[in-house]
């Protein structure tokens, strides 16, 4: 790489001890030979500029292709790290507890997520995976359907803000697009710690996302919900792996999916055993079930049963062919109703009183339905994460339906009785009539 080495930038001026960025106005772009282009596997509308230049190290900045992130290339490249020797778990807690401001970047393989902090706590993340972004994300919390996420895609016309269209289309308030985008920004967060391998970059400073949110959420209690959300994928993944279980595609999501996503999809056309879509994705097993795992939530993929075996009866072999979907869109829709319901409570009395109160209600309901609740804890505002039950509630065996109707039910009976007999809370069936919708399809 001798070529490299001796390349001379078209324009090139150093600023403070540092060589000027694109940002400061001045190009930095290398000229290079078709040959060494080659052999950096850049394309034809790609370029390398040079960043920092010392008796040591080079650092070059790939530009022009239109898969790669903005960056903060202005700012100081404050660490980097080999995610298989510092886990991410490790960066995190790094940035959190020296209170840093700045921009955490990862990426493994065609995966490309970013976190910003302020003073050491998240406020905001992105993801290039399409199955995490926001529209699927609210698809998957039950606050829009299929219909309206395609018909908002239809609309949306970039540089747009694509919850803006959800917005003027009516389907979701901007208090719901407002949880939904805090929901988002935690589920990145929480995925980033599913992942084995991968590299990180953090640039220290205030770094402004490309939005008009700001957030403020807990990074540590992100760090301990990602290593166990990390422990729920390997039980998916134990559960992928036995013999009987066989995978199933939903058609109408082909169009939505690209990279991972869609090189599974493309394998169960014609291979239904997981080992088997491994192999035919070309991804190792891990990375499938990480995969398959938002697949799922989202409703592109579904678990059925291949025969009774592993000790089940018929009857059990028939209820896991039950569609997932219907499943966790039982769920979703019981955990939105209750979000809702508590809503006028805690905003006149607060969170803490009604969780404590609604905890009793939920250790009580778990003596009789434990596979489903045992060991789950509210939220800090009163609510149940849906991912942590709709995860449970497709490992329950024999029908699963009655029992997540039978025991979230349970819970919306009660946030119901407080919400008509609670003192502070004026007119309370006007708040239970605008909900009948909601309340409509738990009875489908």
């Amino acid at each position: 790489m001798r070529e490299l080495l001796d390349a001379e930038p078209i324009s090139r001026r150093t600023q403070g001890g540092r060589l000027a960025s694109d940002t400061d106005g001045i190009s930095t772009e290398l000229e290079l030979s078709a040959p060494l282009r080659g052999q950096l596997g850049l394309g034809d509308h790609e370029s390398l500029h040079l960043l920092h230049a010392d008796a040591c190290t080079l650092m070059l900045r790939r530009t022009g292709s239109p898969d790669l992130p903005p960056l903060p290339w202005d700012r100081e490249l404050a660490f980097t790290a080999d995610v298989r020797v510092f886990t991410l778990a490790d960066c995190l807690a790094l940035v959190h507890e020296t209170g840093k401001s700045g921009l955490l970047f990862f990426f493994c393989g065609e995966h490309a997520k970013s976190v910003y902090f302020h003073r050491g706590e998240v406020v905001f993340a992105t993801s290039n995976v399409k199955v995490e972004r926001i529209g699927q994300c609210l698809l998957r919390s039950g606050v829009i359907t299929l219909e309206q996420l395609r018909e908002a895609e239809q609309r949306f016309k970039p540089p747009g803000r694509f919850g803006k269209v959800l917005v003027e289309r009516g389907f979701l308030t901007p208090r719901e697009l407002w949880q939904g985008v805090k929901n988002q920004v935690e589920e990145l967060v929480r995925s980033l710690f599913s992942y084995t391998e991968g590299r990180v970059y953090f640039w220290e400073g205030e770094i402004q996302p490309d939005n008009v949110v700001r957030l403020s959420l807990p990074t540590q209690r992100l760090v301990a919900e990602g290593i166990e959300q990390r422990g729920k994928l390997f039980k998916f993944l134990a559960l992928l792996e036995k013999p009987s279980v066989r995978l199933e595609r939903c058609e109408d999501f082909g169009e939505f999916l690209e990279g991972d996503e869609r090189l599974l999809f493309e394998a169960l056309a014609t291979d239904t055993a997981f080992p088997d879509v491994c192999r035919a994705a070309g991804l190792d097993r891990l990375s499938a079930a990480r995969t398959l795992q938002l697949l799922g939530v989202v409703g592109a993929v579904t678990l059925a049963r291949a025969s009774a075996a592993d000790g089940e009866s018929a009857g059990e072999s028939r209820t896991g062919s039950i569609a997932q979907d219907e499943v966790v869109d039982c769920v979703l829709n019981h955990v939105k109703l209750l979000e809702e319901l508590a809503a006028p409570i805690v905003a006149v009395e607060g969170a803490g009183p009604l969780c404590e109160r609604l905890q009793r209600v939920l250790m009580d309901t778990s003596k009789r339905f434990p596979e489903l609740l045992d060991g789950v804890r509210l939220g800090p505002h009163a609510t149940l994460d849906p991912s942590e039950v709709a995860e449970r509630a497709l490992q329950v065996k024999g029908e699963r339906m009655p029992v997540v109707g039978a025991a979230l039910g349970e819970l919306v009976a009660y946030l119901e009785f407080e919400l008509k007999n609670h003192p502070r809370v004026h007119e309370p069936e006007g708040f239970l009539a605008d909900l009948a919708p909601l309340r409509a399809r738990l009875e489908v």
